[in-house]
């Protein structure tokens, strides 16, 4: 349990929150196990669904990962993401963080086309697919590196910046924390998402977050 719910903080915070509300799909392939993971966005907040049993929201001040199944939610404030992520990565402090590479190859990705990049840091590596005409990237890419920024320096060893691959991520190859995790956009709509997809169902009992990996 402590390796899955920080590796989820991981994951999450490298994809994406936008100014615009958005729904996104991703087919998500984790050291052989496929899942559908669909994110709901709105301002600086994450709804992320993964099947029916499992939801997590993630914002600045925090995650709640929510069991349906159990009934059950955990909490963790930003203040304890962040010192769990800063606690990973304390060898790798003053190290300067790691650029995507150009590979100069072009590949279409369902309806987008879109260049290669790839990419090493201390923590993790991988390939990027990148669509550069992709609607509103630079909003999305903003705001995935502002909370990268709040959680910590260590970030950058676990996932490029977004703003230096000049466009949206359409599929991606990574391993990172000793998971191979392969991803790719299914659906990427702007729509209005309601306030209530991220408040806690009623009803659930909460536990304690068991603390990040050491």
């Amino acid at each position: 349990m402590k390796t899955s719910a920080f590796s989820l903080v991981v994951l999450f915070l490298a994809v994406t929150i936008a100014q615009a509300d958005w729904v996104l799909v991703q087919n998500v392939t984790t050291d052989g196990k496929e899942s559908v993971i669909t994110m709901k966005i709105k301002g600086d907040q994450v709804r992320v669904d993964m099947g029916e049993n499992t939801s997590v929201i993630v914002s600045t001040e925090g995650m709640t990962m929510i069991m349906h199944m159990q009934k059950m939610i955990m909490k963790r404030d930003m203040a304890a993401i962040k010192a769990g992520v800063e606690k990973l990565g304390k060898s790798l402090a003053g190290q300067e963080a790691a650029k995507p590479v150009a590979t100069g190859q072009k590949e279409k990705v369902g309806e987008w086309d879109t260049e290669i990049y790839t990419w090493e840091g201390t923590m993790a590596k991988g390939r990027f697919w990148v669509a550069k005409d992709f609607p509103k990237f630079a909003e999305i890419s903003a705001v995935q590196d502002k909370l990268g920024k709040v959680v910590g320096g260590a970030m950058s060893g676990m996932s490029p910046q977004a703003s230096d691959l000049d466009g949206m991520v359409v599929k991606s190859e990574m391993t990172q924390m000793g998971k191979a995790v392969i991803s790719h956009l299914v659906s990427a709509k702007e729509e209005t998402v309601s306030p209530e997809e991220f408040v806690a169902p009623t009803g659930y009992h909460e536990m304690k977050m068991p603390g990040a990996p050491r």
